[in-house]
């Protein structure tokens, strides 16, 4: 196997994995040949190719099951975003921008929603909302059933990549979430919102729908200045 001059060998074995992956239009689920056929295969050692797997299984592209064998992953940002995203947090510019991301993808959320208008994933927000309003009349605040709808309305437009890009946030919205639900009456308000915004997509009313969507996030906002 040749190497390119000052390439790092596992970088090399991993774009060769990758090709074989491509060549062969593996999918999600499929197996890879062995470690020791990737040995004997390209040449290297076995560190090396441990390392290049290793690599790969960090960012999402396979999936090592131990006794078992090699596996190509389902394709997800989440892996790669993880590795930057702890930094964030203590960053205030990036929590403001974050902010800002964040209210643009929930507009766009509910732009997609009433595009797409799965009636099936429509009723499932509103599956979420009752789990909600459950959660309150027990004198309990829903903070899990508030992101459960939020995850609905992003599923509603049927963009897998967007999803995903919205699950990267949930993490730095969490406890943002449990100051804005610090008593039941403020869950309340939050739910009613949620109402009307479902309303507003079943009516393909994306004007309404998306000023609703602005004055359910105000709060968030304002938590986040304080």
């Amino acid at each position: 196997m040749e190497i390119p001059e000052k390439m790092n060998l596992s970088h090399i074995v991993s774009d060769r994995i990758k090709g074989y992956i491509l060549d062969n239009e593996l999918k999600a689920g499929d197996k890879l040949p062995s470690e020791k056929q990737f040995i004997d295969s390209l040449g290297v050692s076995r560190t090396v190719v441990r390392e290049a797997l290793k690599s790969m299984e960090t960012v999402g592209l396979i999936k090592i099951k131990t006794g078992d064998g090699i596996y190509v992953d389902g394709l997800s940002l989440k892996p790669v975003l993880d590795q930057v995203s702890f930094r964030w947090k203590k960053d205030e510019r990036r929590m403001k921008e974050l902010w800002a991301t964040r209210r643009i993808l929930e507009l766009g959320a509910v732009e997609m929603a009433i595009e797409r208008y799965d009636l099936e994933a429509i009723a499932l927000m509103e599956a979420r909302n009752r789990d909600m309003a459950a959660k309150i009349e027990k004198g309990e605040l829903p903070i899990e059933e508030d992101l459960q709808f939020h995850r609905a309305l992003f599923r509603a437009g049927g963009n897998d990549t967007f999803y995903e890009l919205s699950e990267v946030l949930t993490d730095f919205f969490t406890s943002i979430r449990e100051l804005h639900f610090g008593n039941v009456e403020d869950t309340r308000k939050s739910l009613i919102e949620h109402v009307n915004i479902i309303r507003a997509i079943r009516d393909k009313d994306m004007a309404a729908a998306k000023q609703e969507m602005e004055r359910h996030l105000k709060p968030l906002k304002r938590l986040m200045k304080e």
